[in-house]
């Protein structure tokens, strides 16, 4: 075997040693990265809640102007009622008895609860405790 100049090697495309060689292997491992991430993006499991594969009937209240709209609301066991902050003001909503507690909702931000159990929930807002609501759960609401 003889061994020739390097610069053989790197300016001749036919050897499998040269430059475009490196190029190549790149190009195809960021083709198959592109390949593997779009796959992955549009499988439908990555792109859903896993929670909302038996969603059961769905309720919304909403804050505005210090208020929760509507300030009473009656809902079937299983509904998942959202809270949805409509204003610049941050909101919470908090069962005092310590059911559930939203993070501090920024304007547009949402907070969901699904009530299983029958019976009367209170909440407020802790910033402002002046802003009460209450869900009322009972079999055969709507």
């Amino acid at each position: 075997m003889t061994v020739r100049d390097s610069t053989y090697f790197a300016a001749n495309p036919r050897t499998s040693f040269g430059v475009h060689a490196c190029k190549s292997q790149g190009v195809l491992r960021a083709l198959r990265l592109a390949v593997l991430f779009t796959a992955l993006a549009s499988t439908p499991c990555l792109a859903e809640d896993a929670n909302s594969a038996d969603i059961g009937p769905v309720a919304s209240v909403s804050m505005d102007h210090n208020t929760f709209i509507p300030s009473e609301i009656t809902v079937a066991p299983g509904t998942t009622v959202t809270w949805v902050n409509n204003e610049a003001m941050p909101h919470t909503v908090v069962d005092p008895s310590k059911g559930f507690r939203s993070k501090m909702l920024a304007k547009d931000a949402t907070f969901s609860f699904t009530f299983t159990t029958a019976g009367d929930y209170d909440y407020l807002c802790s910033i402002h405790p002046n802003m009460k609501g209450k869900v009322i759960v009972k079999p055969g609401a709507s």
